[in-house]
C-alpha cells in the first residue's frame, strides 16, 4: 500500500500571509538605470568634453560606444516591460482592492530593497547635472613622489627670449640635458599647490595613464613670487636654478619671473607646452 508523505508546515499561531500586487515600479529598475546610465557616458563624451575630467582622450569612441550599448539595452529592457504589461492586464476593481475581512497580514516581499537599488540611479544622474571637477591640487599634494620621465633626445631649444615647454619636457631635460636649459628664460602651464617649505609653491600638471585613478604629479617648485590659490592654472616665466634633479623624483626649480592666470585647459591631464592663442 502506497503511502504519501505530508509536507509539514510549521505552525506558528499566525495565518499565512498573503501576497502583495506587484507596485508600479517593479521590473522597472534594471532597464531604467541602463538607459540611465548610457545617458549619462553619452552626455559626457557626446554633449560636452565633461569625460575628459576622468579619462584620457583616446578612450571616447570606446565610451560613446559603451553608451549607446546601454541606452538601447535599457530602452529594449523598457519596451518589454510595456509589452508585457499590456499583455497582462490588471486585476478588476474587486479583486485590487485589499480584503480587510481575508485572514492573514499582506506579504510585501523586498520592496525596501527594490527602492534601495533606485540609490544606483546617483551615478549617472550626478554625470549629468553636477559632474566632479577634474584632479587638482589635493590629489598633488598628497602623491608624495613625483612621476619619472624617460630619457629622450633633446634638441637643443631655439634661440628665443622666452621658450615654452611642456611641463614633462622642461622636468625631463633638467634630469638628462641640464645644459639645454643653462640660462634660458622658460615659460609653463600648469595648477598651483602649496609647497613644503615657507616661501615655495609647486607647479603641477598630472599625467594619466587610462584613467584618473592612476594619475602620477609632475611638478616644479616655484621660487621668488607669492602663491597663487590653490587650483588656479597659471602661466609661469622664469630660469631654473640648475640644482641636481634626482631621476627618481625629478622635482626641478624655478626661479620666477611672472606669473599669469589663465583659463584651464579644455583637457587638464594633456601636458603641452602654453601657447599664445
Amino acid at each position: 500500500m502506497l503511502r504519501t508523505r505530508r509536507r509539514s508546515v510549521p505552525v506558528t499561531g499566525r495565518p499565512p500571509a498573503r501576497a502583495a500586487r506587484p507596485g508600479l515600479l517593479s521590473g522597472l529598475g534594471p532597464p531604467v538605470l541602463l538607459a540611465l546610465t548610457g545617458t549619462g557616458l553619452l552626455h559626457t563624451t557626446v554633449r560636452s568634453d565633461v569625460y575628459l575630467r576622468y579619462v584620457k582622450e583616446g578612450l571616447r569612441p570606446y565610451l560613446i560606444a559603451s553608451g549607446v550599448l546601454l541606452l538601447a539595452l535599457g530602452l529594449a529592457g523598457l519596451g518589454a516591460e510595456v509589452v508585457r504589461r499590456v499583455r497582462q492586464p490588471l486585476d478588476d476593481h474587486a479583486e485590487a482592492e485589499p480584503d480587510d475581512h481575508a485572514e492573514g497580514p499582506v506579504d510585501h516581499g523586498h520592496g525596501g530593497a527594490s527602492h534601495v537599488a533606485w540609490l544606483l540611479a546617483a551615478p549617472a544622474l550626478t554625470l549629468m547635472f553636477i559632474a566632479p571637477p577634474a584632479l587638482g591640487s589635493y590629489t598633488a599634494s598628497r602623491d608624495r613622489a613625483a612621476a619619472g620621465v624617460e630619457r629622450a633626445a633633446y634638441e637643443e631649444l631655439p634661440d628665443a627670449a622666452v621658450t615654452p615647454l611642456a611641463l614633462e619636457d622642461f622636468v625631463g631635460r633638467s634630469v638628462h640635458a641640464p645644459n639645454t636649459l643653462r640660462g634660458r628664460t622658460v615659460r609653463l602651464l600648469g595648477f598651483a599647490s602649496a609647497g613644503r617649505t615657507p616661501g615655495t609653491w609647486y607647479l603641477n600638471r598630472l599625467k594619466l595613464s587610462c584613467c584618473a585613478a592612476d594619475a602620477r604629479t609632475l611638478r616644479v617648485e616655484m621660487r621668488g613670487v607669492q602663491a597663487p590659490a590653490g587650483d588656479t592654472w597659471v602661466e609661469v616665466t622664469g630660469v631654473w636654478r640648475g640644482d641636481v634633479v634626482a631621476a627618481d623624483r625629478p622635482v626641478p626649480t624655478l626661479e620666477v619671473a611672472t606669473v599669469n592666470p589663465v583659463d584651464p585647459p579644455r583637457n587638464p591631464y594633456h601636458d603641452a607646452a602654453p601657447t599664445d592663442g
